[in-house]
C-alpha cells in the first residue's frame, strides 16, 4: 500500500476546492434527475443524454465552463 500526502499551496487549494465545487453540483443533478423518476413519466437521461446536457450547460454557463471538463 502507498500513501500520498498532498501539500498544495494557497491557490491551488482554491482551485481544486472550486473543481470539487463544480464535480459535487453536476453530480447533485445527475442524481436529482435519477431520483425525480416514477413510473409515469418517460425513462431518466442516459450517459449519452446526459453527456450532451452536460455539454450544453458548459456552453450557456462560464462559471462550469472555466472548470475543468473531465472531473
Amino acid at each position: 500500500m502507498s500513501r500520498f500526502r498532498l501539500d498544495p499551496t494557497p491557490a491551488q487549494q482554491a482551485a481544486l476546492l472550486e473543481q470539487c465545487r463544480h464535480a459535487r453540483y453536476v453530480w447533485n443533478l445527475a442524481l436529482e434527475q435519477w431520483s425525480m423518476w416514477t413510473c409515469d413519466k418517460r425513462p431518466t437521461p442516459g450517459y449519452v443524454e446526459q453527456a450532451r446536457q452536460l455539454t450544453e450547460a458548459r456552453a450557456a454557463f462560464g462559471w462550469l465552463r472555466a472548470g475543468s471538463q473531465t472531473v
